[in-house]
């Protein structure tokens, strides 16, 4: 039954409508094609079937129905999807229960909001916060940056919100572990807070849900640690989210451009100084999780990081993270005080001008290596050219690597051949390097063309089984080394042809386990009319009829071989006659 209400929400939810309101996608034949949101990409390979109800990736190989794309995209659990789905498709769930996992990470979920509320509590109405207040208020920080962010407090003590949760809410010393709430102590089984004497940031995922928290000391100890953040868990992972973007997300949108800070005590002044589309990388280093996440909102990042050198390589890290998702980097360079932070606080009007001034990037990486190497000596030369020429040569635009190839040409007096000649040459060593990559992985049997052939010959009979099914008769199940591909075809050979062939008619006959075959070749973007099919076919399904006969006939003579060496039971003449058989065959057909 339950497994009926999971399928009664798929076939009353349209995929193309659920994806295309969070990715971009184009009609292309009987697909709709766009960029693929799991992966950089600049050519579009994320095809999504109305008819089969299922999307596929042939970049990153990504794949499955609604349900599978919600758990990827939106980060939810299978019975969260599920019940996102049932709700917008009208059905309710009445004997669908949720798996033990399912549960688990809804009460962990349940846990960690009662402890953004309690420590909420106890930084705005209990006594006990007073410390907190004070220390926020010195910072600068307004009681609408605490109420909008959900600031908090975690009072000085070894069990305040673990005795909370435990003895009031019910929770298990267990859970909160899970949550990375408590510590375990060693060669034992006690457990203290994580938490102690902190002013607290609950960390925010893309849909607004508690997943971490990150705390604040507000010791003077030089000792301990001044940020402690929660640690790894199945429901918080650092390079997949920004803190800051749910609660700016409006803000971001509108000014269609995100800031992108270090901190979370950068983000809130920023955000008090008006400029309120600002969120933290927790860190330095902006990942392509990241990446992918803020394009969803917008295209125009402007980087504002430390200073200093490991802020500056952060900056330059992130524009390669951001570069093949076509986004736009500008960087903030911070005057008047160490940090966004710092300045956002001292003189807002100053932080929003520098942010209004942000310079693109290449603009910012010439004038950078400019201030820091002589462009009028050989040396400097040289290392300005180390620096920005690697860069220059990344930029797609091919209008705006021209504009910097002159900029940097006319900075260092030299002709701009000089520049796209050195372009040349870094291009050729990639290319030389990947080639011994590709040469490697064909050595090691990565690259297998029998197996690739094998599933464009099944993508053609089933995107065109109509002009295609009376010449199967001559292709055989054996040439398929792709085990899938030869039972589907196999079944393609077997349907009824007295009957309408519709994908969907066929997909119901067909064990679970051959569906992502099927959605990989039924999905693959094969971009010919229905008119060039017949002909493919007959080249395509000779090629993989010589494929098979010489794999076939490598094995033979193995076999022959130990035949003849007396080390197999093996007849030797049935062998040779098959042999020979086989190379007649390969003469006529080549």
């Amino acid at each position: 039954m339950a497994t009926d209400q999971v399928e009664l929400v798929k076939s009353k939810t349209d995929i193309v409508q659920v994806i295309g309101e969070r990715v971009t996608l184009k009609r292309a034949g009987r697909h709709f094609k766009g960029l693929c949101p799991f992966h950089s990409e600049k050519s579009p390979s994320f095809i999504v079937s109305p008819e089969r109800q299922s999307f596929k990736c042939f970049g990153c190989q990504e794949g499955g129905d609604a349900i599978a794309f919600l758990q990827k995209y939106d980060g939810m659990s299978f019975f969260e999807a599920l019940e996102s789905l049932a709700k917008r498709a009208g059905v309710t769930l009445e004997d669908y229960r949720p798996s033990a996992a399912d549960s688990e990470r809804k009460r962990l979920l349940s846990l960690l909001s009662l402890a953004a509320e309690y420590y909420h509590y106890l930084l705005t109405k209990h006594e006990s916060g007073r410390v907190a207040r004070e220390y926020l208020k010195k910072r600068g920080i307004t009681n609408e940056a605490i109420s909008q962010f959900y600031l908090g407090f975690a009072p000085a003590q070894w069990r305040s919100v673990s005795d909370f949760l435990i003895k009031k809410k019910q929770y298990t010393p267990q859970e909160l572990e899970k949550t990375g709430m408590v510590i375990r102590q060693e060669r034992s089984t006690g457990y203290y807070d994580r938490f102690r004497g902190r002013v607290m940031f609950p960390l925010k995922d893309h849909k607004g849900v508690v997943v971490g928290f990150s705390g604040r000391t507000l010791s003077s100890d030089t000792t301990e640690a001044k940020y402690i953040n929660s640690p790894e868990t199945s429901l918080y992972s650092k390079g997949r989210m920004l803190y800051g973007l749910w609660e700016n997300r409006e803000a971001i949108r509108k000014a269609d451009q995100l800031v992108l800070v270090e901190g979370e005590l950068d983000v809130i002044p920023s955000w008090q100084a008006g400029v309120k589309q600002v969120a933290a990388i927790k860190g330095s280093a902006f990942t392509s999780e990241q990446a992918q996440l803020v394009s969803r909102y917008t295209k125009n990042v402007a980087i504002s990081l430390d200073a200093d050198a490991a802020g500056q390589e952060a900056i330059k890290r992130a524009v390669i993270v951001a570069e093949p998702l076509d986004m736009s980097i500008r960087v903030v360079q911070v005057t008047g005080g160490k940090d966004p932070g710092e300045v956002a606080s001292a003189n807002p009007r100053a932080w929003r001008e520098q942010v209004a001034r942000a310079a693109l990037y290449w603009d910012f990486l010439l004038d950078s290596a400019i201030a820091r190497h002589d462009p009028d000596s050989g040396e400097g030369t040289s290392a300005i050219s180390r620096e920005v020429v690697p860069a220059i040569a990344g930029i797609s635009n091919l209008v705006m690597r021209a504009h910097y190839v002159g900029e940097l040409a006319a900075r260092l007096h030299v002709p701009e051949t000089s520049i796209y000649d050195e372009i040349t040459r870094l291009a050729k060593r990639r290319e030389l390097s990947t080639l011994k990559e590709t040469v490697a992985k064909i050595e090691r049997g990565a690259t297998n063309r029998r197996e690739e052939l094998s599933l464009y010959v099944l993508s053609l009979a089933l995107q065109y089984y109509d002009a295609l099914h009376e010449f199967f008769g001559v292709v055989q199940k054996t040439w398929f080394s792709h085990p899938a591909a030869a039972k589907l075809f196999a079944a393609l050979t077997d349907w009824d042809t007295k009957q309408p062939f519709t994908i969907q008619a066929f997909a119901t006959k067909l064990p679970p386990e051959l569906a992502p075959t099927l959605d990989e070749c039924y999905l693959r973007d094969l971009s010919i009319q229905a008119d060039e099919a017949v002909k493919e076919w007959q080249h395509s399904s000779v090629e993989l009829e010589i494929l098979a006969i010489r794999d076939r006939q490598k094995a033979l003579a193995s076999e022959i071989a130990k035949a003849e060496s007396g080390t197999s039971g093996e007849t030797l003449l049935p062998l040779q006659e098959e042999f020979s058989r086989l190379s007649r065959r390969l003469s006529e057909i080549t």
